[in-house]
């Protein structure tokens, strides 16, 4: 029984500390549909969704661990080096039972090593929306920018593998976000990598 309680008491602590919310505002800025029923997606989003997933992981593995894994006696040693394609029907099980076994591993992880999980995810959330240019004087509509506006009157300059730039209005304001072929949203000059050393040293 003390187990269950104890369970019980971790389930609702971490509902009340690591939520979708600021998730959802990115990938609303970013243009990325959010679904409330389990949909297998298109291919696009598929290959996108592994992308993001498999790189923060073996960026973690890899750079944070040390550990260097090896795929047929090849090791990978940089996280972005794989390519994704969605070549196989899905199934909607196996997401939801991989994606379940995932957060449980991550957990254990933070178990294991003692990080402060639910510290760093909100900061890393209110990070990544600084990865969206927010344009307080921009007079016209959103859209898709020509290359040579790319700057947004700003002096912006995006990364290389950015192909496309377009301007949303969320709630009234608007916003410049970069992608890359693969629909990954990528960081402007005006973004700073998050600040963690703090909730390190205090951990």
């Amino acid at each position: 029984m003390a187990i269950t309680n104890e369970y019980s008491h971790i389930k609702r602590a971490t509902k009340e500390t690591m939520d979708s919310s600021k998730i959802e505002t990115f990938m609303q800025l970013a243009g990325q549909a959010t679904r409330a029923q389990l949909q297998s997606g298109d291919p696009k989003t598929r290959a996108l969704g592994a992308q993001l997933l498999l790189s923060e992981v073996l960026e973690y593995v890899i750079h944070g661990l040390g550990v260097i894994p090896s795929f047929a006696g090849t090791p990978i040693t940089a996280p972005d080096s794989l390519s994704y394609e969605a070549l196989h029907e899905p199934n909607t099980e196996e997401m939801v039972d991989g994606l379940a076994d995932v957060a449980y591993t991550m957990y254990w992880n933070a178990c294991a090593f003692g990080v402060p999980l639910e510290d760093a995810f909100n900061l890393v959330c209110d990070n990544n929306l600084e990865k969206f240019v927010k344009l307080s004087e921009w007079k016209t509509v959103a859209r898709e920018l020509e290359s040579h506006e790319w700057h947004c009157g700003l002096d912006v300059i995006w990364p290389p593998e950015v192909v496309r730039v377009e301007v949303l209005k969320i709630s009234g304001d608007f916003f410049a976000v970069g992608k890359d072929t693969r629909g990954k949203v990528r960081k402007p000059s005006t973004y700073k990598p998050v600040d963690l050393s703090q909730l390190v040293a205090n951990s």
